[in-house]
């Protein structure tokens, strides 16, 4: 789930399609090393932390009329308690967990780090890749040196035809060279993986960054240039080389930018599916060798391949025929240390690095601390590693049961809900019920371990280790071209704080680490698990039937399943939503994105309805008296006010402007209240008046 509910395609991040999450936006209690932490680390200290609950009575504000504002009479006491912390963008309940959760992690790590002979091959790896991390000094005395091998690559490059094996070699090591490749189920055959390109290449956050003309983006594009700047004077160029060079990205990326998809167009499957093969895209490709990029990148020269974007890739054609070669190199050069400007160089490209990303695009005020970025770092290298000594000490057997007990009863209130449907006709609902029955549920953690123990792990060569993990990780992808498809990988780390539905595979995904408080909890009962986890659950099963998903059948094939008259339906009732949502205003001047947020407004709106619907199949099976109160009230007010709670959220002004203008998931207040706005079953839960402003003129509703 990622702080709002969408990822991104399983393919390097490009094709925006392929999965949806909560959250836009990640981990427990292990014994750190005493005697034997490693020089230069910190042994962790767990705080005494309140205990997280899902439903929080603590946290309401009876001075606000739930009917006026829902998410301020649920969150109120959140906001009094939780001031924004400097080294943040957005802190909200899922921070919470995740902060938690990384303190666990770190636990873990400290204990890994010590070299004792006992460890294992994954306890080596994970150990020493943190203690390598949190190394700053010889971080900084190694400076470019690690770097330099491909620094030279780049200078040595004379002509355009050597640009594709040069492309090949830097995107191997995690650089966004231009474009990018991947491997991903075919749009045709949803058990056959085929190699993708899509649009990439840019060092701002997406393509609208380069083409408003308002005065705030103006200013971001200047402060960009800066930045790069900043970053190749870092690396040893001089002023002047510097300044040219970095009018030359914004150039360069500014070309790519304007011929790529918005990302509203790449919601739509349909925009996203050009299926070719290597000779046919070689025709495309007149000034750029693409088999010579083929075997440089070790994928088929044969079979099929999809370019996503025709357009982008007819751009980037022109652009190197009429780029001259030293342009061309400033650009990767570019690339390359911003692909590694974190914890891998010297402080000083770290802290630029920072600037400019987190304090100057998204109002941070201060740069977590290195323990922290280290942490992450390694989740997202070996997340498998140390996922699996984080299930081991924080995700019972118990709780996956329990997860895949609410799971399948959700999945059984939208059985009964498609029958009651009264905009769709028989033959559809049967094509519906034929995809729900085939929802592959994964829980907790992946049944198979991912090996690494063909990847190498340095001790002190924290750039190195980075370097190689990345290349680990682009070659484990690549060589699933040509294979059949492996349904039970996963595309998240078991201590992430998310979820997520991929249409493609038809399964939902939820990590043990988002199995936990606040938002699930064995302690608490069905009307607080059921509003609040079992929310989420609904949301990722409507995935599959949202304005992307619906377009998927029940084996992931790209393939319409609708009548037209359906079809028809659906849309108006989806409509609702995009000018439902298109008429907030999120920042002074800038409204959010109905048609960008509409996938994840229908798995929110739907999502809840299922839960609510499971929920109230529970209580009647267990006679539960709905008019006792616990905590002061009733179990269906505490089945609202939990979902509530889960989005309660600090956000600074510059974070919500780029998520209005970019993100797929709509600010965490509207994803509270004006979803329950649109569900009568919630204005008679607290008694509100027709006219009160938590009851819609016109509700919306899709399934």
């Amino acid at each position: 789930m990622l702080r709002s509910f969408a990822c991104r395609s399983r393919f390097l991040i490009a094709l925006i399609l392929v999965q949806s999450c909560l959250l836009t936006g990640a981990l427990a209690h292990g014994q750190a090393a005493a005697a034997t932490t490693p020089a230069g680390v910190i042994p962790a200290q767990v705080p005494e932390t309140r205990g997280l609950r899902v439903f929080d009575p603590s946290l309401i504000d009876k001075w606000v009329d739930p009917c006026d504002n829902f998410y301020r009479f649920s969150c109120n006491g959140w906001f009094k308690r939780n001031p924004l912390p400097a080294d943040q963008v957005a802190y909200g309940r899922f921070t919470e967990l995740y902060e938690l959760n990384r303190q666990h992690l770190r636990e873990i790590l400290e204990a890994a780090a010590a070299p004792l002979p006992t460890r294992t091959a994954n306890e080596q790896k994970i150990g020493d890749e943190y203690v390598s991390c949190m190394d700053t000094a010889s971080v900084n005395r190694l400076g470019l040196a690690p770097l330099q091998p491909e620094l030279d690559r780049i200078a040595e490059l004379s002509t355009t035809a050597e640009l594709p094996a040069l492309v090949a070699h830097l995107q191997s090591i995690g650089v966004n060279a231009f474009f990018s490749m991947g491997s991903g189920p075919d749009y045709a055959d949803s058990n056959s993986v085929i190699t993708f390109y899509g649009a990439g290449g840019l060092g701002l956050p997406e393509r609208d960054y380069y083409t408003r003309t308002d005065a705030k983006s103006v200013e971001e594009r200047q402060e960009y240039v800066a930045h790069v700047n900043a970053i190749l004077k870092l690396s040893g160029e001089s002023e002047a080389q510097a300044g040219k060079d970095a009018q030359t990205v914004l150039e360069i990326e500014t070309r790519l930018a304007k011929a790529s998809l918005t990302v509203t167009e790449q919601r739509d499957p349909q925009n996203l599916n050009h299926p070719t093969d290597v000779p046919a895209f070689s025709k495309e490709l007149t000034h750029f060798a693409l088999v010579d990029y083929v075997r440089a990148a070790h994928t088929p020269t044969a079979g099929k391949l999809n370019d996503s974007e025709p357009k982008f890739f007819a751009e980037f054609n022109r652009l190197v025929a009429d780029t001259p070669v030293e342009r061309i190199k400033a650009y990767l050069r570019w690339q390359l240390l911003h692909a590694y400007a974190g914890t891998g160089l010297p402080e000083s490209f770290d802290h630029e690095n920072w600037n400019f990303y987190a304090h100057i695009l998204n109002g941070a005020e201060k740069q977590q601390e290195r323990w922290k970025r280290c942490t992450s770092r390694v989740d997202f290298e070996l997340g498998e590693a140390l996922g699996q000594a984080y299930v081991a000490k924080y995700f019972p057997p118990e709780e996956k049961k329990r997860t895949l007990e609410m799971t399948l009863a959700i999945e059984q209130a939208m059985d009964k809900d498609i029958d009651k449907l009264d905009w769709m006709s028989p033959g559809t609902k049967a094509k519906a019920k034929e995809k729900l029955h085939a929802v592959m549920n994964k829980i907790g953690y992946p049944d198979k371990w991912r090996d690494y123990s063909k990847l190498q792990i340095v001790r002190g060569d924290s750039l190195g280790n980075s370097m190689r993990a990345r290349e680990f990780d682009v070659a484990r992808d690549l060589a699933k071209i040509g294979k059949p498809v492996d349904k039970s990988e996963w595309q998240m780390t078991p201590p992430t704080v998310n979820a997520y539905y991929d249409p493609q595979l038809n399964n939902v995904n939820f990590p043990a680490g988002y199995l936990q408080p606040p938002f699930f909890s064995g302690k608490e009962d069905d009307a607080a698990n059921y509003g609040d986890m079992g929310s989420t659950v609904g949301h990722e099963l409507t995935h599959g039937f949202d304005d992307e998903g619906r377009q998927f059948d029940k084996d992931g094939n790209l393939k319409n399943w609708w009548t037209k008259d359906d079809e028809q339906k659906f849309n108006d009732r989806a409509d609702c939503l995009v000018q439902q949502f298109g008429a907030i205003e999120a920042v002074p001047g800038v409204h959010l994105n109905g048609k960008l947020t509409l996938g994840e407004n229908i798995a929110d709106l739907g999502g809840l309805w299922l839960a609510w619907l499971a929920w109230l199949d529970k209580a009647e099976t267990a006679h539960l008296d709905l008019n006792a109160k616990a905590d002061g009230y009733t179990p269906d007010q505490r089945f609202w006010i939990a979902y509530a709670q889960q989005w309660c959220t600090q956000t600074r002004p510059e974070q919500l402007r780029s998520q209005a203008e970019s993100d797929g998931h709509s600010p965490d207040e509207y994803r509270a209240n004006t979803v329950l706005t649109d569900l009568p079953e919630f204005a008679k839960s607290f008694s509100c008046k027709k006219t009160a402003a938590m009851v819609a003129e016109k509700p919306c509703r899709v399934w």
